[in-house]
């Protein structure tokens, strides 16, 4: 198994501001989008690769469940037809914040509701608090060492006994200054952290805007203060793109596919001041239709480039997770999915691979290269 999320899949209401009508079941959760983020870059038959969980309530829809055995993934149906499916409300405040809260209990997914092939994954996304965090990757490091201990399949023995990714993109109610430390110790459990830029402000109580170039110092600082010793930190930051932060080396940004206003370019931040963020965007801003899931399915996009590019590539498994972004903010919900006679399996009409192209070429022919 390449990946496996222990991220939740949830039934999503997404409420928007007048005169937009809301829309209804549509699929999603931080574990489906990450799961579809690392899938765009497995088309069959290494779909199977990509494993994930679903609790199916009773009030499962068939079309739901029919769209995701489509993507041949290792999807884990578990039957729960006493409790409804996990359902939760998005909603679009004015100034652009996504509240969220849950209209029914939740289940939480661990170690144990891991399969034998999932428990062999290579790489691991979390989203969780710190706490959690610590829990989860001891608890999958600790069967891991056990299950390797009654497995005669030569194989799955050599895939326990490596050692895994561990990504985790923490939940915003805990991106407070109070688990800062409580962060910081998470972070000696993981190779990745990836909060948005509002949740890691929060964890230090400060405010960033990256408006004015003189500010994206300041980000850079608190890198350094706070991550760089401890673990590679991937800052989304939406239309932005991401910020990588990697211990000893500089750092940089990446714009998204589709950004507005921004050169495409991966840009040395040690420089930011000094150069040009008008130059011409790549992609279309006007086919960004709705955010959610992005960063989840950036991060499963970004374990994906890890594992093709090697484990100290982090830029290039950022371009993979860009990648897999643009697609899925393309529109309310998933991409669709079709099969082209020249180019492959191929979504919303675009191949995943000639988009990867596309934006390492014009990124390559801007310069600034890290």
């Amino acid at each position: 198994m390449d990946f496996v999320t222990l991220g939740m899949f949830i039934i999503d209401e997404i409420h928007y501001q007048p005169p937009r009508k809301p829309d209804v079941d549509v699929m999603g959760g931080a574990g489906m989008y990450a799961a579809l983020g690392a899938r765009l870059f497995r088309p069959p038959p290494s779909a199977s690769r990509v494993g994930w969980i679903v609790h199916e309530g009773y009030d499962f829809p068939p079309h739901i469940k029919s769209a995701i055995e489509s993507w041949e993934t290792n999807c884990e149906f578990i039957q729960t037809p006493e409790r409804e499916t996990t359902r939760a409300c998005n909603r679009y405040e004015p100034n652009g914040h996504r509240a969220f809260k849950y209209l029914n209990e939740k289940i939480r997914l661990d170690a144990e509701s891991l399969s034998l092939a999932q428990l062999a994954s290579r790489t691991y996304h979390l989203v969780c608090s710190a706490q959690r965090c610590i829990d989860l990757v001891k608890g999958i490091r600790a069967k891991r060492n056990a299950e390797v201990q009654n497995q005669d399949d030569a194989e799955i023995m050599y895939l326990l006994a490596l050692d895994p990714v561990f990504i985790w993109e923490p939940v915003p109610d805990f991106c407070t200054t109070s688990e800062l430390g409580k962060c910081l110790e998470a972070l000696q459990h993981v190779d990745v952290f990836s909060p948005n830029l509002e949740e890691f402000c929060s964890l230090l109580g400060i405010s960033i805007d990256l408006n004015h170039p003189q500010n994206w110092s300041q980000l850079r600082q608190k890198c350094k203060e706070v991550i760089d010793p401890r673990a590679t930190a991937v800052i989304r930051l939406g239309e932005r793109g991401c910020y990588i932060a990697q211990p000893g080396q500089q750092h940089v940004r990446l714009p998204a596919y589709h950004e507005q206003e921004r050169a495409c370019t991966a840009i040395d931040t040690t420089e930011v001041g000094k150069q040009r963020l008008d130059d011409p965007i790549l992609g279309s801003v006007g086919r960004v239709i709705d955010p959610t899931g992005g960063g989840n399915a950036f991060l499963g996009g970004f374990a994906i480039g890890l594992l093709q590019s090697g484990a100290d590539n982090i830029r290039e498994a950022a371009v993979h997770g860009i990648i897999a972004a643009s697609f899925i903010i393309e529109q309310v919900g998933v991409p669709t999915i079709g099969l082209s006679t020249s180019r492959g399996e191929i979504w919303n009409g675009q191949s995943v691979e000639g988009r990867l192209k596309e934006y390492t070429r014009r990124i390559t022919e801007k310069g600034n290269q890290v």
